[in-house]
């Protein structure tokens, strides 16, 4: 009993002498803020009047760089770690506490000191870092025991909407860090900055052991605490020192005097004439990369100019090489309504997806075929031709002229062109149901051609070759028919396209003298032993097309399966009357006899051996409208007798509506008669 008596008396006279060494006198009216004691400084009650932090306002310095101790605990012992917990550089850190290395390990208990930025936040002075709650915590501990003091709980509660005593783990917490900045009075005395330094129980002289730490007078301190000397301070709670530049001639190894270059004798940093000029170095090279990038970007947008004034030349010149000029010309000249649009190189790119291989849609004698989309949305079809020969250019234009001027409704119309490529590009309508040949070949029995549809075809590509043989301003000789240039809109209306090998020819001349071109099975012979292209050639080749509609087969493909030449065979079963045995099955169903004897016997005169004993293509043309009509004829004969069927029908449905409303007249004649 007695030896609990002993140690009980020592605590209470250490306790004493402690008290007695932390008493505090003078007071100042130019202070940062009364000092807190440890009765208001723990309490987190609601109503609690603890200080949220030092008061700033007139007379004081807005923000700056202040200090703050940190005793080194788990697992806040690396200059990394206690830089993340108050939001602060770890090099520094690391500097200001001449740590080797950012993550060794810091004794227990070590007095650290944390560079923080401080600012006043409306009335009160804070430096704010976010902490993530790891495990189960409360604003005391968070106050208390993670950041020792250097918060309060009104301080947090303030910036934080949780439960003061149940935080949910993984919250992530604004905590404000009590920090202060100098008043202009300090200023003036030489004070550079302060530091919030929690009292710890190895302060045993109180103030004087801490002024002996930081190289500051007591009375400095006293002032900038509004302390007296009849005051007590309490362990772990915080408490200001200011820290004057002076210092740091007596006490240069302090934290605050640290220094890039060397110390003068009054204290102040300044630098040696004789170090290395860093900062000046450093101005340099950003001024010298400034102009280094600058040169780069006048360099690149100079480059970006100069590429662009290339292609505008080089778009110019392949313009002027591919008779660009002639045409607008002529187009001029012209004064026609219907002018073909000249785009550009740009819009047909965007337009076809840069040629994209998914809007490649078939290849013609002229070049490659691609589908495209106009900005307005309207769909077309883009050729790319093949180059031409230079001294094609006026004949070219000529085509381009004839073209742009035609419209009729069985030729695919031109729409534009472009002459800024390599090779040129026309633009045609789109005809989105593919090609007569496409059609043809389809051995599907159900989707195959009518007999109706493949009259009506004979007879628009007909009408097409008429117009451009003899109605034509001047005439045009296609000189590549065939069922696969021949397109099909939605409702089997033929289009005649592929105008890339044809010809214009003057009132004049009744041929054309050229190289051989277009496609074996199509071409006339008499072309190709004399090189004389005549408006019979064409008559020739659709002689070949009527053949096509009749049996269902290209010459390809009757050469491929049969071995022998469609149009040979063809001639010889007509003239045994045998022709009826390569008749496609949809034509021998559909089609009457007459009908395939006269588009037979047609197509047999279509290819005479001897040009001039062919019909030109308006006879060819009168003689199909003639079968046309004919078959629309018979159609309207059919017509009565379901005329007939429907009006029995409509009889019927009549008399039974007259029946009902009789019975329903009778039945009201008979409720009114009742109700009198």
């Amino acid at each position: 009993m007695g030896l609990k008596i002993m140690n009980l008396f020592s605590s209470f006279k250490y306790i004493l002498h402690v008290l007695l060494y932390l008493s505090l006198f003078h007071h100042s009216s130019f202070c940062q803020q009364e000092y807190i004691s440890n009765e208001t400084f723990f309490n987190c009650d609601d109503n609690a009047a603890t200080s949220k932090g030092y008061l700033c306002g007139i007379g004081h310095i807005n923000s700056c760089m202040s200090f703050v101790s940190f005793r080194s605990r788990t697992p806040y012992d690396t200059a990394i770690t206690i830089g993340h917990l108050f939001g602060s550089e770890a090099s520094e850190i690391a500097s200001l506490n001449h740590m080797s290395s950012l993550t060794d390990k810091i004794p227990m208990e070590k007095l650290i000191l944390v560079p923080v930025s401080c600012t006043c936040s409306g009335n009160i002075f804070q430096h704010f870092t976010p902490f993530t709650v790891k495990s189960s915590e409360t604003y005391f501990g968070t106050a208390n025991k993670t950041y020792q003091g250097l918060t309060t709980c009104q301080a947090l509660i303030d910036q934080n909407y949780y439960d003061p005593d149940d935080i949910p783990v993984g919250s992530e917490l604004m905590v404000p860090v009590r920090c202060a900045c100098p008043t202009e009075k300090q200023t003036a005395n030489g004070v550079s900055s302060l530091l919030t330094y929690t009292i710890y129980k190895d302060d045993v002289k109180g103030v004087t052991s801490i002024g002996e730490k930081f190289g500051v007078n007591q009375q400095s301190i006293l002032e900038a605490n509004m302390l007296s000397q009849n005051s007590t301070i309490y362990l772990f709670t915080p408490i200001l020192v200011p820290l004057k530049g002076e210092s740091c001639s007596i006490y240069p190894e302090l934290f605050f005097c640290k220094c890039p270059n060397s110390y003068l004798p009054d204290g102040n940093c300044r630098a040696n004439d004789k170090s290395f000029p860093v900062k000046l170095v450093a101005s340099l090279g950003v001024g010298i990369g400034i102009v280094f990038l600058c040169l780069f970007l006048l360099g690149y947008k100079f480059y970006k100019w100069l590429n662009t004034r290339q292609i505008k030349i080089r778009k110019k010149a392949l313009f002027k090489q591919n008779g660009g000029f002639l045409l607008q010309e002529k187009l001029a000249y012209d004064g026609s309504s219907q002018k073909a649009k000249i785009f550009t190189a740009e819009e047909l790119q965007r337009a076809t997806d840069s040629y994209n291989q998914s809007r490649f849609i078939g290849q013609g004698g002229y070049g490659r075929v691609y589908k495209g989309m106009l900005p307005d949305g309207s769909i077309v079809a883009v050729k790319m031709s093949k180059a031409i020969d230079r001294n094609q250019i006026d004949q070219f234009i000529n085509e381009i002229v004839i073209l742009s001027q035609i419209n009729h409704r069985n030729i695919v119309k031109l729409l534009g062109f472009c002459l800024e490529t390599e090779a040129p590009l026309l633009v045609y309508e789109f005809i989105s149901n593919g090609t007569l040949s496409e059609h043809i070949c389809k051995k599907d029995p159900e989707s195959s051609l009518s007999w109706e549809n493949r009259l009506r075809i004979a007879c628009d590509v007909a009408r097409a070759l008429a117009y451009m043989h003899s109605a034509a301003s001047i005439p045009i000789f296609h000189r590549d028919i065939k069922s696969s240039n021949i397109l099909l809109d939605d409702k089997y209306n033929a289009k005649v396209s592929d105008f890339g090998t044809s010809r214009s020819v003057p009132d004049d001349k009744t041929h054309l003298t050229t190289a051989v071109q277009g496609t074996l099975g199509y071409m006339d012979p008499e072309y190709l032993q004399s090189s004389q292209f005549t408006d019979k050639s064409d008559v020739y080749s659709f002689g070949v097309t009527l053949i096509e509609l009749l049996t269902g087969k290209t010459p390809y493909s009757y050469a491929k399966d049969e071995g022998n030449n469609l149009v040979a065979s063809f001639i010889s079963l007509t003239k045994e009357n045998q022709h009826f045995q390569l008749l496609d099955p949809q034509v021998a169903r559909d089609a009457t006899k007459e009908d395939i004897q006269a588009i037979a016997e047609l197509a047999v005169r279509c290819l005479k051996l001897n040009g001039r004993k062919r019909p030109t293509m308006k006879q060819v043309s009168v003689e199909l409208e003639v079968l046309c009509k004919s078959q629309r004829c018979l159609q309207i004969e059919h017509e009565p007798e379901l005329l007939k069927d429907k009006a029995l029908n409509m009889h019927a449905t009549f008399d039974a509506i007259d029946e009902s409303m009789e019975q329903s007249i009778s039945f009201s004649l008979v409720m009114e008669s009742g109700s009198v």
